[in-house]
């Protein structure tokens, strides 16, 4: 459907917080601080960490939700 990248320091730390972010929104994360999945309210998406940068692919999401909206709402989760 769509990528995106967003810059992150420090992988581990932004892992330990999404963890916690996602379960606290009853939705599913799966993998760790090196690449994995989630899901959740109808999106899907995986995520690996690269030089320095989350790369985060979106592979489902609800017809009516935009983009953008994913895009923020994974951002923040990782961020």
């Amino acid at each position: 459907m769509f990528q995106f990248s967003i810059p992150i320091a420090n992988p581990q730390e932004s892992f330990e917080k999404a963890k916690k972010a996602i379960k606290d929104a009853g939705a599913t994360l799966n993998g760790d601080s090196n690449a994995g999945s989630f899901s959740g309210s109808g999106v899907e998406g995986s995520y690996a960490f690269s030089g320095g940068n989350l790369n985060i692919k979106i592979t489902k999401k609800p017809f009516i939700a935009p983009e953008s909206m994913i895009k923020s709402k994974v951002s923040e989760f990782f961020s």
